[in-house]
């Protein structure tokens, strides 16, 4: 009977280590998502699963074709978002704000609110969501540290050096997450973004221009347009541009704890 009674807590363990950590550090190419029909909109999954840190995540694009709107649900508003524009032009609404951006822009919804995309344009367009849940929600260390926002490319500094440029996007607490750093990178190719390296915080990469190799462990990966990139906690990782031309990309990097 102890023998049972341990093979099953032991079963039951590793079924719950399993359920922690069903993505892995990988890249996971939009070029094999499947197509479906959403309300209206195209949707891909690019990623659907759990991490170390975050209980529910996923990353897909929605295609709004020209002349529709579309708001997000309640069961959206369940979760934090961001938002990326990865084609076209569309006018954003969020709470009393309402900005019309392009390809780059991005939107921080925190749980409870909603988003609002309106395409005005003749031409369809896309965008990238992140949409994830935590088991340290707080809906008030979120909103006090701010409303949700929108960010058009076009008003975010760029800081210049010979490898690239970067563009700091906002580094706040949100209602997932105790610290939420976003940059964007642009890099010049021959160059690597930094030597390999850890750190206990998870990271995604968003590839939103050209294409670019991906140190993941001891193993290198190439990645392009589309494609997301996801660094688990503590392994080592590095990013090159091996192409002709440079590349762009999001860091987005999140942390539970102060210390992370």
């Amino acid at each position: 009977m102890k023998l049972l009674f341990t093979a099953l807590l032991l079963s039951l363990a590793c079924c719950a280590m399993a359920a922690v950590d069903s993505l892995h550090a990988a890249v996971y190419h939009l070029s094999n998502a499947k197509v479906e029909k959403v309300n209206g909109l195209e949707k891909r999954i690019v990623l659907s699963g759990t991490t170390f840190d975050i209980q529910h995540f996923e990353v897909y694009t929605l295609t709004l074709p020209a002349g529709k709107k579309y708001t997000s649900t309640a069961a959206d508003s369940k979760c934090e978002q961001l938002i990326v524009i990865k084609s076209g032009t569309v006018k954003l609404t969020v709470g009393d704000t309402t900005k019309t951006v392009g390809p780059g822009s991005l939107a921080l919804i925190l749980a409870g609110d909603k988003i609002t995309f309106e395409n005005t344009s003749p031409a369809p367009v896309t965008w990238y969501v992140l949409s994830y849940q935590t088991k340290m929600e707080d809906l008030k260390r979120g909103h006090d540290a701010g409303p949700s926002f929108i960010k058009d490319w076009n008003d975010l500094k760029a800081t210049k050096s010979p490898k690239g440029e970067t563009r700091m996007v906002y580094d706040r607490p949100t209602t997932m997450f105790e610290r939420f750093d976003v940059h964007a990178t642009v890099l010049n190719n021959g160059y690597n973004s930094h030597d390999p390296h850890t750190h206990r915080a998870e990271e995604l990469i968003l590839m939103i221009d050209g294409n670019s190799q991906f140190q993941i462990g001891q193993e290198k990966f190439q990645a392009q347009n589309g494609d997301a990139i996801l660094m688990a906690s503590k392994v080592l990782h590095a990013a090159q541009n091996v192409g002709t031309a440079p590349c762009s990309y999001y860091a987005i990097q999140w942390h539970l704890h102060k210390g992370d």
